[in-house]
């Protein structure tokens, strides 16, 4: 059964993820979501204590808090900037799972700023380094008196094993009219639906990923709980992680290098200026390529609760 729309009209469309050939994947016929079965169990223990083991920004590496801050606090920069061109400053902000701030400290302390996360290391980097109060309680317990202006979710609705459940939990804890910032994967990605290469399919589905989202589908759920939605596309990844794909056939090992614009020439060389231009140009026309097919890597919604 479809867990977002409840038919019994999904088919098996791949079986095979990341940690076991095995498991089947499917695809609601009349939603388009794809999903697996929830074999996780109790997920705030299993996020509290095992996913930073087995999962992490380098893949087959487990950073501390302050290297993951370090890594991933570059990358926000375009995030934040959404953020706040919708988001008036002195309003209070909840990020569900926060990890270790990078995204809370991005859109800067204009925010009256909280966070929630399960990992407790994280957490304790929140507070204790980014000086933000950080929640290891679930959702509904995590500062229980306060309503917020603002809920960010960076790449967390896909964890969930039901989607619908999770969005009016996160509506209940907003003000009237207030926003809610999403980003998860999206299942057109090309490396998925365009290349199709099959190394790439066993390393993007994975357990905790319980959902995979088209843009169509992220907006009707969205609507149905009560949100008003705008749901875009972007292309976080660059044309040097596709080639190194369709080469290689496995991730690249620097996640900076795999996104930012192509600019391999070091800046003191007297030819740095002409080629940097011109191969970020290239990136940046790719990027704008992927956008125009729908086959970017990921889908932002920046959505507001209905008042009434």
């Amino acid at each position: 059964m479809c867990p977002l729309c409840q038919q019994q009209k999904s088919r098996e469309v791949r079986r095979g993820i990341r940690e076991d050939a095995d498991v089947p994947i499917y695809r609601c016929g009349q939603c388009r979501l794809q999903f697996l079965e929830n074999t996780i169990g109790d997920l705030k223990e299993y996020y509290a204590n095992e996913y930073r083991a087995k999962h992490d920004t380098v893949p087959g590496r487990s950073l501390s808090p302050e290297e993951r801050f370090s890594m991933m606090r570059p990358m926000m920069i375009d995030s934040a900037r959404r953020f706040k061109e919708e988001v008036p400053e002195g309003s209070s902000v909840l990020e569900i799972g926060c990890s270790s701030g990078y995204m809370l400290d991005a859109i800067g302390d204009q925010y009256d700023r909280f966070g929630n996360e399960w990992n407790p290391d994280d957490a304790a980097f929140v507070e204790e380094v980014g000086e933000i109060p950080c929640s290891t309680d679930d959702l509904k317990d995590a500062f229980p008196d306060k309503k917020f202006t603002a809920i960010i979710a960076m790449q967390v609705l896909e964890h969930q094993p039901d989607p619908l459940e999770w969005l009016r939990a996160v509506k209940s804890r907003l003000i009237g009219g207030g926003w809610l910032y999403l980003e998860i994967p999206n299942a057109m990605d090309a490396l998925n639906t365009i290349y199709g290469i099959e190394e790439y399919r066993n390393f993007w589905y994975r357990r905790v990923h319980q959902t995979y989202w088209e843009k169509e589908t992220l907006a009707t759920a969205l609507n149905a709980v009560g949100f008003e939605a705008q749901v875009s596309i972007m292309q976080r990844y660059g044309i040097v992680n596709h080639i190194n794909w369709l080469m290689n056939k496995e991730p690249m090992d620097d996640p900076i290098m795999a996104r930012e614009l192509f600019s391999p020439v070091q800046k003191d060389h007297p030819v740095a200026g002409i080629l940097n231009r011109g191969l970020a140009r290239l990136d940046k026309d790719y990027r704008t390529q992927m956008e125009t097919l729908g086959s970017t890597d990921t889908l932002y919604a920046i959505a507001r609760r209905r008042e009434i």
